[in-house]
């Protein structure tokens, strides 16, 4: 079965349950195999034969849905790009595991990323939406930070690893992390 992909059409790849990154469709190829361009950090060598979950939204859909399937990879050509076989059809997928809840709706909260005043965008039970007030360069994705979650007169302090940044219209500085360990956050947000 074709995949309803278009090429160029941007897709993340989700390795294990905490790491995701970004790429774009290139092509599709003859028995289940296609190709996409490199993500960043690259994919190299070492990470041929693994199994990863492709996802993409169907952008005709509305509201627009989400699909995923897993795929092998198998080879990376002389341009650099990952070849891949698709091992099952794509079916719905939803990737979070608990709602988000926007800080419009939070009770009184502010964040600390490795000391340093943030704002949340919004939070659930295993990861958060960060804006960084200063300027400062934020730590690589899939760096481990500290963060300390401050609710009235309750605070929560634990590991996040970063699985997206990048810079808005006005060049401001957004993280989205994932917790890296339990917590007490729920109480607090649901």
């Amino acid at each position: 079965m074709r995949l309803d992909i278009e090429p160029n059409q941007e897709i993340c790849l989700v390795f294990g349950k905490k790491e995701i990154r970004r790429s774009r469709f290139h092509q599709q190829l003859p028995n289940e195999y296609f190709t996409i361009e490199q993500t960043k950090p690259a994919i190299d060598n070492n990470s041929i034969s693994e199994i990863i979950l492709i996802t993409y939204s169907a952008n005709d859909s509305r509201p627009v849905a989400r699909f995923g399937f897993e795929a092998r990879i198998k080879g990376i050509t002389e341009e650099g790009r990952l070849i891949l076989y698709k091992l099952n059809e794509p079916a719905h997928c939803d990737l979070r595991n608990w709602p988000r809840i926007k800080k419009k709706l939070l009770p009184d909260i502010r964040v600390k990323c490795q000391k340093k005043e943030s704002q949340a965008v919004d939070i659930s039970n295993n990861g958060i939406h960060l804006m960084l007030y200063e300027a400062d360069a934020a730590p690589k994705v899939g760096a481990k930070v500290n963060l300390k979650v401050i609710f009235n007169e309750n605070e929560l302090e634990f590991l996040g690893i970063i699985l997206r940044k990048w810079k808005d219209e006005f060049q401001r500085m957004h993280l989205a992390l994932c917790f890296d360990e339990r917590n007490d956050i729920g109480k607090f947000i649901y």
